[in-house]
């Protein structure tokens, strides 16, 4: 899977978090995900087209982080998920994923996004654009953790930090 695609997502992801939380999140390493639950409590799905690629972006937050962000947002404490919490994940993972145009290599790549689906439950089966590979890249952040996966179809073999396939 090629990085011009895989860095301008995890970039935006970066600085969407680091501009509500105003603390630059710390990345995990990528990895390969084996399964398609989700990681977190509430889950935002954008499927993506990058010039002729299809691809997909999920972000999965944690119970303490959606709220912290709701909170942020809002200007209003919020103690519980609802359908604030739901919106602001849809949100934010629409904005991560269309952010990510400014970091594309080319400026003049065809790109086309969908309106987010947004779903709540920890272990919810999460449906991507398509049957490739997923990678997924976790996030931590003082106000709780944000679990990144996207899937991009025909990029080609991906490979791990030291070139080694996945």
């Amino acid at each position: 899977m090629r990085a011009d695609y895989i860095n301008p997502v995890l970039f935006s992801v970066m600085e969407t978090l680091t501009q509500i939380t105003h603390h630059e999140p710390h990345p995990g390493k990528v990895k390969l995900k084996r399964h398609e639950l989700s990681q977190g409590v509430v889950t935002g799905l954008v499927n993506l087209q990058i010039d002729h690629h299809i691809g997909s972006l999920a972000l999965s937050f944690s119970r303490d982080l959606i709220l912290y962000l709701t909170s942020e947002l809002t200007h209003q404490s919020i103690r519980r998920i609802d359908n604030a919490a739901l919106n602001v994940a849809g949100r934010l993972t629409y904005l991560a994923c269309n952010g990510a145009k400014q970091y594309l290599p080319n400026k003049d790549a065809h790109f086309m996004l969908t309106n987010p689906q947004v779903f709540q439950g920890f272990r919810q089966r999460i449906h991507h654009a398509g049957h490739e590979p997923k990678l997924m890249l976790q996030f931590e952040t003082p106000a709780g953790i944000c679990f990144s996966e996207f899937s991009i179809a025909g990029l080609g073999e991906m490979r791990g930090a030291h070139g080694e396939a996945l």
